[in-house]
Formats: C-alpha cells, sequence, structure tokens
C-alpha cells in the first residue's frame, strides 16, 4: 500500500496505521542525541498531530459503518 493513497476498506486503514507508527518510530529511532533540535521535535508533534487526525477519522467510519450494519 502506498502512503500517499486514499484508504477506505477497514483493513486499508490498519495498514496504514501500522506503517505510519512504524515510520514515527523509524524517525524517533533515528534522533541524535547530540544532533537533534526542536525542529525535529516539531517535525514528530506534526507526524503525531497527522496521524491523531487519521485515527479519528477511521474511528468515525467504522462507528458509521457498525451503525448502518446495525440498521
Amino acid at each position: 500500500m502506498k502512503m500517499g493513497r486514499a484508504v477506505s476498506s477497514k483493513s486499508d486503514q490498519v495498514n496504514y496505521l501500522k506503517n505510519r507508527i512504524r515510520l514515527l518510530s523509524y524517525v524517533i529511532n533515528a534522533l541524535d542525541n547530540e544532533t537533534a533540535d526542536p525542529e525535529d521535535l516539531n517535525h514528530i508533534l506534526g507526524m503525531i498531530g497527522d496521524l491523531e487526525l487519521k485515527i479519528r477519522r477511521f474511528r468515525d467510519d467504522w462507528a458509521e459503518d457498525k451503525r448502518r450494519n446495525h440498521t
């Protein structure tokens, strides 16, 4: 799955989240305690914010799907 592609199925959404968390982990592990600066932390905060938005959107999608399937 490509990172820029729209994700609509629950399976694709779960894979998207796993990939983004893996990427976030890679970025954090790549930080060097000698050269890391506030901009690095701002970048990580941006990644976390983007991830939070996706998680909320997927949660809402799943809740909507659950409502539709139970009515």
